[in-house]
């Protein structure tokens, strides 16, 4: 006997959240929903796998109250996932925001620092740009045994700039030469 009744709820749950209810509003659009109308509205209990119109006979298109609302999911899942997508572009797009330079970072910085001490102490800068080359004053080399001749040795130069922040509001530059901190300048401005 309990297994009858068990059995009797479960159907009915089972028929009860498959209606799909069909009303039309005072403007004359037309609604379905799976919960009951509002109150004096005159809806129509329709089957979720009914046919509205005929396919053609070559025709793959559903016509099923089920089938079209599965296509509509379908639809937003992809709408969302695009939306998503452009999201992330466009974050990773847009410009990062300035760390700026502790000023206590700032002072352990000195001249003739090697670049990956100043990266290990600095971090990335804000902003990174490379100048081209710098000319040292000549040097002579001995190219025989009676000639010798004006070098002129080149050297890589790399400027860091830390931009200012709400908490630290100076701009921090910093020259690099041959890989070497050569000059460093602070200042408040922005």
């Amino acid at each position: 006997m309990r297994w009858l009744i068990l059995l009797a709820l479960a159907v009915a749950a089972g028929t009860a959240s498959a209606q799909i209810y069909r009303w039309t509003d005072a403007s004359g659009q037309v609604h379905f929903s799976n919960t009951a109308p509002p109150p004096g509205v005159k809806a129509v209990v329709v089957d979720p796998d009914a046919r509205q119109a005929p396919p053609g006979p070559e025709s793959t298109e559903c016509y099923t109250i089920r089938c079209q609302g599965e296509r509509m999911e379908e639809r937003t899942r992809k709408r969302e996932s695009e939306a998503a997508r452009v999201a992330a572009e466009r974050a990773a797009a847009a410009p990062k925001q300035p760390r700026g330079l502790e000023f206590r970072k700032y002072i352990s910085i000195q001249r003739g620092m090697t670049e990956g001490e100043l990266l290990g102490i600095a971090g990335e800068p804000d902003l990174k740009t490379d100048q081209g080359g710098a000319f040292l004053a000549p040097t002579t080399v001995q190219v025989d045994r009676n000639f010798s001749t004006a070098a002129i040795e080149g050297r890589r130069t790399t400027v860091y700039t830390y931009l200012p922040t709400s908490a630290d509001p100076f701009t921090t530059t910093i020259t690099l030469i041959g890989g070497r901190v050569s000059e460093l300048d602070r200042a408040r401005k922005f």
